[in-house]
This record gives C-alpha cells, sequence and structure tokens, in this order.
C-alpha cells in the first residue's frame, strides 16, 4: 500500500490495523485528528486514582459476571444462579479478584463440562479467535477515544501495550461464548469459513442503557461512556454491555 494511499485513508477519519498470525495487532494507522481532545484525555487517564480504577474495574467485573450467568441462562446450562451470588462478594467484601476467579471456573464447568483453558482444541480456538475479534475492536476505539492502550484500569503489565483492552474485554467475554460453544467443530485450526462466522459475533445484538445495539456500536458506547467519566470525574454509571441471545443486528459486507 503506498504512502499516498495511506495518507488518503487517514484523512477520511479512517482507521487501519493489521494483524499478525496470531490474529493480535501488529500495527495500527490512526488519523491524527481523529480525537482533539487526546491530550486531554490521556493525561487525565494518567491521573486516575487508585480509588477511582477500582470502582470501574468493580463495576466492569460485576457486569462480566451477570453476562456470564445470563450466558448459560441463554443457553439452556445449568449453575446461572450459583454465578451470580459471586456479585454478592464484591458488593459486600469488595474482594474483586477472587469472587472473578471463582465465578469463572464454576461458569466454564457448567458452559462446557470437562473444558481446559490451557488445552488446544476446538472450543478453546473458537474462543480464543472470538475474544480476538473484540479485543481488537476495543483497541481500535480507544485509541480513537484518545486514550493510551497501553495505561489499563486493572491490568498493569509493562510488557502490554493493550492493558487498558484488556480490562475493557471482560464483560463482552460471554457474548463470544455463547456464539463459540454452540458449534466448535472438531478441530483446532478454524475453516475460513468459522473465522468469519466467528468474526460476525461483532454484529451481534446487546444492550447498552436500555437500547439494542450491534456489539461494534456497544464497544463504542462504552469506551465513550468510560472515557466521559474519567474526563468529568463523576461517578455515573457506565455503559456496560448486557448480553441477549444471538441476534443479528447489522449486516455487513466483506
Amino acid at each position: 500500500m503506498s504512502t499516498m494511499a495511506q495518507a488518503q485513508i487517514a484523512e477520511a477519519g479512517i482507521s487501519l490495523m493489521i494483524i499478525d498470525e496470531k490474529y493480535h495487532p501488529a500495527c495500527m494507522l490512526i488519523p491524527t485528528q481523529a480525537n482533539v481532545r487526546q491530550t486531554l484525555v490521556m493525561r487525565e487517564q494518567v491521573a486516575m486514582s487508585r480509588e477511582f480504577k477500582d470502582k470501574l474495574w468493580e463495576e466492569i467485573i460485576i457486569r462480566k459476571i451477570e453476562n456470564q450467568a445470563r450466558a448459560l441462562t441463554i443457553l439452556g446450562r445449568e449453575g446461572s444462579e450459583k454465578v451470580l451470588r459471586y456479585t454478592e462478594g464484591i458488593t459486600q467484601h469488595g474482594d474483586i479478584d477472587a469472587c472473578e476467579a471463582n465465578a469463572a471456573r464454576d461458569y466454564f464447568a457448567f458452559l462446557h463440562p470437562g473444558l481446559n483453558r490451557q488445552s488446544n482444541d476446538s472450543v478453546n480456538s473458537c474462543l480464543n479467535y472470538g475474544y480476538a475479534v473484540i479485543r481488537n475492536a476495543i483497541i481500535r476505539a480507544v485509541f480513537l477515544a484518545g486514550f493510551q492502550p497501553a495505561f489499563g484500569i486493572h491490568h498493569d503489565n509493562y510488557l502490554n501495550p493493550f492493558n487498558l483492552a484488556d480490562d475493557l474485554i471482560e464483560p463482552w467475554r460471554a457474548m463470544v461464548d455463547v456464539a463459540a460453544v454452540q458449534d466448535p467443530g472438531n478441530t483446532e485450526v478454524l475453516s475460513r469459513k468459522k473465522r468469519k462466522e466467528l468474526a460476525f459475533v461483532l454484529h451481534h445484538a446487546c444492550l447498552i442503557d436500555g437500547m439494542k445495539v450491534s456489539i461494534l456500536a456497544g464497544i463504542e458506547s462504552m469506551v465513550n461512556s468510560i472515557r466521559n467519566r474519567i474526563v468529568s470525574g463523576v461517578l455515573e454509571p457506565l455503559a456496560l454491555p448486557i448480553i441477549v441471545p444471538i441476534e443479528i443486528i447489522e449486516a455487513i459486507k466483506e
């Protein structure tokens, strides 16, 4: 791609992401005028207090666990009430990390009995690819919102350039799970058709502030909500997603 073509893409306000063989972002072309408030946003992001970050993280993880419980109900699995009870440990005792880990352990046991997230199999391949799709969409959104993605709310790995995206993906994971486990196939190497199917999860429906929108639009709403809260410093409710049964809300062309 010529530099002239890249310049015209940027002038049109379009961001371009190139992914590597593991479907992770290798580089991004971001328009320099995509967000005129970028300096302000980054300053406020860096200045966040630990207390402010912990409050954001608590809300994100509570919604993650709520969506996991809803996912089990949508799939007709048992265990939704058991998983949902872990939110009480967060609200009553503030034990976020332990409750998140225990909820995930029980959730995956009910979601797909015998599943080991460290194994190489078809289910894990579907999950990992779907998560990569959502994560890349969040990375694009945080860049365009003016954030520095290396500075997370909870994740703080100095080797990870996308700590913030790894924070914000949490409430969306269950939406990938519902799509991935229904027909995972029987091979860890995903076909092109399966990858396209999983990538289309961005155009499944979710609820944001009571409105049914695509996951792609919902990610943008969530990121903008977090930006507004960080810049204003006001503890207003975040626009976090609620999972719904699979429904195509917006079509795309290849």
